[in-house]
């Protein structure tokens, strides 16, 4: 299960698109800038996702989690 609903678009859009270029592959009527277009937005996409994990994970191992946010907020 994703834990946010970012993760969940980004995850649900990534599917789209790599069912999309299946389909595109598929067809004989698919122009080559298409399928390159959308192999740069799958990378982009997976991408996203892969930094947003990489970034909650700190948060989620740290002790305090966002605690430490909350204080330096509020310090400026």
């Amino acid at each position: 299960m994703l834990s946010s609903e970012y993760e969940y678009n980004v995850s649900k859009l990534l599917a789209e698109k790599v069912k999309r270029l299946q389909d595109l592959q598929n067809s004989d009527k698919s122009s080559n800038y298409e399928k390159d277009f959308l192999r740069m937005e799958i990378e982009t996409l997976e991408s996203l996702y892969e930094n947003y994990n990489l970034g909650l994970n700190y948060f989620r191992r740290a002790k305090g989690g966002r605690n430490g946010l909350r204080e330096l907020r509020e310090k400026d």
